[in-house]
């Protein structure tokens, strides 16, 4: 993690964290490992006293199984941009270093400005006012973004129970404003006149109205995350090239469904075909065209 980077999303969740929806949250976590639940105990912990208690505090207690047991000065929170961890600092953070991570004192800023509720860039955030916070708003952002969905397929791409998804649904349903369609063998399908709900959410036309595309950013971050243990691992020492370029092979081979799913543009992943040998730069050059810049 870049100090710099990483103190920004806190300052961020001071002044933003009312719009995290935390059972969402909960149920995105459990299939994480170790290290992500640490680091997001760690960040309810402190949450809890740099702004609602009442809010961050189940999180933090989620997390609680994997809490540090206080020996020793915790693991490096920061990794320097060769990949060797940051001193261990003297003065570590207490909420961080319960949950066993090292990061010297964080003092948030509070220069971070309350989201804009606008109806394109921040769509997710205008329903959450309109609707709450919950499975309802994150359904009608997916049907908002796609011609019409299942209720396992609009599930998957939100992050919720299958069971809270689809009553979710029956419920806005219920409103005529949400409506069904039998696909194949009585497959019904959710979906909406998008020409009304833009017209409503914007106050302006469809065809004046630039929509937003739909980004499965669990999915992506997901893949990322993993892409960057394989970095991690290639960085050891005595390593042959071989077997540096085959753990990153493996790597994208794994994390290949989770770019797709991203809804981001994104280009071929490298293929078979590649040598061992020019792999290493095929797949900087893969990286590199997902983040647009070096």
């Amino acid at each position: 993690y870049e100090p710099r980077i990483f103190d920004e999303v806190m300052d961020w969740l001071v002044a933003n964290g009312s719009w995290i929806d935390i059972q969402r949250l909960r149920g995105i976590l459990r299939d994480k490992d170790k290290t992500t639940m640490n680091l997001t105990g760690a960040v309810a912990a402190f949450l809890m006293r740099e702004a609602d208690e009442r809010k961050w505090k189940n999180l933090s207690r989620s997390c609680r199984s994997q809490e540090f047991d206080g020996s020793g000065g915790g693991q490096p929170l920061f990794c320097e941009k060769g990949g060797n961890a940051h001193p261990i600092s003297n003065k570590p953070d207490p909420d961080f270093l319960s949950y066993g991570l090292n990061r010297p004192q964080m003092r948030p800023r509070r220069m971070t400005r309350q989201v804009p509720i606008t109806s394109h860039n921040t769509l997710r955030f205008l329903l959450k006012a309109i609707f709450g916070l919950g499975s309802r708003a994150e359904c009608l952002v997916y049907l908002l973004t796609h011609d019409g969905g299942h209720p396992s397929e609009v599930a998957k791409a939100i992050g919720i129970s299958v069971r809270a998804t689809q009553d979710a649904l029956i419920e806005l349903s219920r409103s005529g404003l949400v409506l069904t369609r039998v696909l194949g063998k009585r497959k019904i399908e959710y979906w909406i006149s998008h020409e009304r709900w833009w017209e409503f959410l914007s106050k302006a036309s469809i065809t004046e109205t630039e929509k937003p595309i739909w980004i499965d950013w669990v999915a992506l971050y997901s893949a990322l995350s993993k892409v960057w243990v394989a970095l991690n691992e290639i960085e050891k020492e005595g390593i042959t090239d071989y077997m540096r370029s085959s753990k990153l092979r493996d790597s994208l081979d794994l994390v290949g469904s989770g770019f797709t799913r991203s809804g981001l543009d994104i280009p071929p992943l490298p293929g078979r075909e590649v040598r061992p040998e020019a792999y290493e730069k095929a797949f900087e050059a893969f990286i590199i065209k997902i983040f647009g810049a070096r």
